[in-house]
């Protein structure tokens, strides 16, 4: 930094006046009315870098860690800005009204602060790094971005005033050795312009500083409105996923009731099956022919072979209400969307550095009611799903027994009637009827039906997640955003056409 020129003339400086100190000229009163302006102007300087310091005190955000790590992240941008530019402004404000010190010395100690930037501007390159992280959303840092532009700008402003710093210096080395305090070499200097160029700086940083304190007061403002609506997106996001999971449990407890119900009417029609076929074979064994004999076997066969496919559809019934559980208690739902999108609108509430952020306006309410809408619509889907389940319960319950049972009954009827026959006649009359029985055709009707009004209407219901979620898709904020900068760019675009 080119402060560094002006050390070793300031010390000869020091050395040379620092026989002077009885001189009446140290108790001069004058201040120089550019010193005056100057000394306001730094002031101003330091009120304003002061303020950005108040502004985040006490700034602790708690509704999340990015917001919480970006929150920290300004909070040391903005304590290390007012450190430093603070004692450099304030050293300048020394400079500008001290009636009682040798020039060497005010200026030194000006030097030395400036010498402190180098640090600072290591120090808020870490804090930008951490902000480009933690407020930055779909790859747009602009408040990062922005703040790292007021850096630089403050670096600038202290490169300048180091060269001015070099120019006064330069001045000291004519006037060493002569009894003057900082006001009368002020004086000195103002004659050649180097005063009004030192005052052209700070007058630059006062507007400069004051963007910087309005800046950082609304990004202020901007990170506690988006820490108030994150913290209530997540309340209503546990409230209403509170409320889905409540109504999933009652699903899942309505939907094993209905399939045991259908479970207990297979399990009696199939007792009542074996039963009976049991009580028929042990009658008149003897009379049975091998066709007989393989009619009844099979209908034995095909008991066992419904009871596995019944126990099968069982457990995957289970798998079925337990996957639905977790995909609306904790997977790719639709309040789990709502939760990124949360964390992105929190984002992008950040963005107020930059000029009009279309996407943040009057947003809010429109995003606070969606998740409500969303245990609506999924609580519609689940008392639906219920309904349907139970229907088709009661239609398998009918089926078993209203219809297979009394088709056993009928069968079996049928066969009893050749016990009524001439005992020559009846084991040809058990063949001729066994022959027109197709018992395995009947009872596994009983696994399709169970099938379709019951495991496939069960594995609809995910598609209930896909619509509300699309339906969230639709109305949140990225579609929102979409929609607005179109429009913003629509009228911007009518507006330039139009004049």
């Amino acid at each position: 930094m080119a402060s560094s020129s002006v050390k070793v003339p300031v010390v000869v400086l020091l050395l040379a006046i620092a026989c002077t100190e009885g001189s009446p000229f140290f108790g001069n009163n004058y201040v120089l009315p550019q010193g005056a302006r100057l000394a306001s102007s730094a002031s101003t300087v330091v009120r304003n870098l002061d303020a950005a310091q108040l502004q985040v005190r006490g700034l602790n955000p708690t509704s999340s860690n990015f917001l919480s790590a970006g929150a920290a992240a300004l909070r040391d941008y903005v304590g290390n800005t007012t450190t430093v530019m603070g004692q450099v402004f304030r050293e300048v404000a020394q400079v500008a009204v001290d009636r009682t010190t040798a020039p060497a010395v005010v200026f030194t100690r000006l030097t030395l602060a400036v010498q402190g930037v180098a640090q600072w501007n290591r120090n808020l390159s870490s804090s930008l790094d951490v902000l480009k992280e933690a407020f930055n959303y779909d790859v747009n840092s602009n408040t990062a971005s922005y703040l790292e532009k007021l850096r630089n700008a403050f670096g600038q402003n202290v490169q300048e005033l180091a060269e001015v710093l070099v120019r006064l210096g330069d001045a000291v080395l004519p006037v060493a050795g002569q009894p003057l305090n900082t006001q009368q070499f002020l004086q000195v200097v103002s004659a050649n312009g180097t005063l009004q160029q030192l005052q052209d700086v700070v007058e630059y940083t006062v507007r400069l500083s004051g963007e910087y304190s309005a800046s950082v007061s609304n990004l202020v403002a901007a990170v506690r409105a988006a820490n108030d609506f994150q913290a209530r997106s997540y309340s209503l996001l546990r409230t209403n996923q509170a409320s889905i999971n409540t109504n999933v449990d009652r699903y899942n407890t309505a939907s094993n009731t209905s399939f045991y119900r259908f479970l207990t009417a297979a399990d009696s029609l199939l007792t009542h099956l074996k039963d009976t076929n049991e009580s028929f074979v042990f009658r008149w064994p003897l009379l049975f022919s091998e066709s007989v004999h393989q009619k009844l076997n099979l209908l034995n066969h095909s008991i066992d072979h419904l009871t596995g496919n019944l126990l099968q559809r069982t457990a995957t019934v289970a798998q079925n209400l337990e996957r639905t559980s977790a995909l609306f208690k904790e997977g790719n739902n639709p309040l789990s969307y709502l939760r990124e999108e949360t964390d992105l609108y929190t984002r992008v509430m950040l963005d107020v550095l930059s000029g009009e952020n279309f996407c943040a306006t009057g947003f809010v309410t429109t995003f606070n009611a969606l998740p409500a809408q969303v245990t609506a619509r999924v609580a519609a889907c689940l008392t639906e799903q219920t309904n349907l389940e139970n229907q088709g319960s009661s239609q398998l319950v009918s089926l078993a027994n209203n219809f297979l049972r009394p088709y056993v009954t009928a069968v079996y009827g049928r066969l009893n009637i050749c016990f009524q026959q001439p005992f020559e006649r009846m084991s040809e009359c058990l063949d001729d009827i066994v022959a027109t029985i197709d018992f395995r055709d009947k009872f596994f009707l009983l696994d399709l039906a169970s099938q379709l009004y019951f495991q496939q209407v069960q594995e609809e219901l995910p598609l209930c997640n896909d619509r509300v979620l699309q339906f969230v898709r639709n109305a949140g904020l990225r579609e929102s955003c979409r929609i607005m900068s179109a429009a913003a760019d629509t009228s911007t675009y009518y507006s330039l056409v139009t004049n």
